[in-house]
């Protein structure tokens, strides 16, 4: 499995120092979040400035993030903002676009009404995501009625049937959804496009909030078991941290990277059995 970072994890701190910094402590990828990929642009960077950047510090650009996916209304903005994002993200040597479940359906939709929008959503997302190459992984958001997990989203990709659709796996939103590790070892390894990592506070599922992440191996969630369903699908992918907390983002910018890195290398180091 690879090492990935998204830059959530390190809100308010430079892209460029982003990527340097990835290099340094040997993360193989990085997703990038659209709104420091505009910073770095308005600021006057440009594209292959990035891509020059990246190439130099030995790191994949993943994919971009993160699109919200609003299958029972208008879909427009965001079909467009793939659009937009696409060429940039596949010059950038990407190969996908993270699309959340943003909305609910209307109570009481019987459930092959709602796969059936949804898949149908879904499919203009990736004919727009494939027009660049590209493909687009459905997030499952922790707690949610409809996409809480990956029942659902397997269900819209099965749907849809378009090739540049897949799904992605949270650690943190599964366990907030009840998915255990024998859950994820079902799942078709060719569907998932990539996996964030992260680790809880010792809370009650029900309670839990993004600002309750943890690094990973630092607290409750069952990482060796989701590492080792995984594995046992044959998926070796990106291992992604995405952490959204506020004492994090406030420390040094250089030892957020090293903890996301060392953590992460512990939790892989301690499910397989590498020093």
């Amino acid at each position: 499995m690879l090492t990935c970072l998204n830059t959530a994890t390190t809100r308010g701190k430079p892209l460029v120092d982003d990527i340097r910094l990835c290099g340094e402590v040997g993360f193989e990828g990085i997703e990038i979040d659209t709104g420091k990929l505009d910073e770095f642009v308005e600021a006057g960077g440009t594209i292959a400035d990035l891509r020059a950047l990246l190439v130099e510090s030995r790191v994949q650009c993943v994919g971009l993030m993160a699109f919200a996916f609003t299958p029972f209304g208008d879909c427009a903005e965001q079909i467009e903002r793939i659009r937009r994002y696409g060429p940039v993200c596949r010059d950038l040597g990407g190969t996908m676009l993270l699309a959340f479940i943003a909305q609910q359906p209307e109570p009481g939709t019987p459930r092959e009404r709602v796969i059936e929008q949804a898949a149908r959503a879904a499919t203009s997302y990736a004919e727009a995501a494939h027009e660049s190459g590209l493909k687009v992984a459905l997030e499952p958001i922790g707690g949610r009625e409809f996409m809480g997990g990956p029942e659902d989203a397997l269900a819209v990709v099965g749907a849809s049937g378009h090739p540049a659709l897949g799904i992605m796996v949270d650690t943190f939103h599964y366990y907030k959804s009840g998915v255990l590790p024998e859950h994820v070892a079902r799942i078709p390894a060719e569907q998932i496009l990539i996996v964030h990592i992260n680790d809880a506070e010792d809370l009650s599922a029900d309670i839990l909030v993004d600002a309750n992440r943890l690094y990973p191996g630092l607290g409750i969630l069952p990482l060796h078991g989701y590492l080792e369903a995984l594995a046992q699908t044959g998926w070796d992918g990106f291992l992604s941290v995405e952490l959204f907390r506020e004492e994090y983002w406030l420390d040094e910018h250089a030892s957020i990277i090293h903890n996301a890195k060392t953590t992460l290398d512990a939790v892989i180091a301690e499910t397989f059995g590498k020093a």
